[in-house]
Formats: C-alpha cells, structure tokens, sequence
C-alpha cells in the first residue's frame, strides 16, 4: 500500500475510533444525571389548534 493509502487508513480508523469514545465517555459522564433524561411519556403536547 503506499503512503496515500495508509494516510487515509489511519485518519479514518482514527476518526471512527475516536468517535466511539467521545460518545461512550458522553453516555458514561451523564449516568448519574438521569433527571436530564426523558420518554416519550414525558412530553407536554398540547392541541393548539382552537
């Protein structure tokens, strides 16, 4: 493979990788904060039309 090649192989699987942990790191820092979290159940929809 040349150079190119592994360039790009590597800033992808970098990305990708990279990816991941930011949004498993994200999920595992709001653990404790489950007030921030919401169902569907928990929606205000109101009919607006009259």
């Amino acid at each position: 493979m040349t150079l190119y090649g592994w360039t790009i192989l590597i800033v992808s699987v970098g990305f990708t990788t990279g990816s991941l942990v930011w949004c498993l790191a994200r999920v595992l820092r709001n653990h404790g904060k489950q007030d921030r979290l919401h169902g569907t159940s928990d929606l205000n929809v109101r009919d607006t039309d009259g």
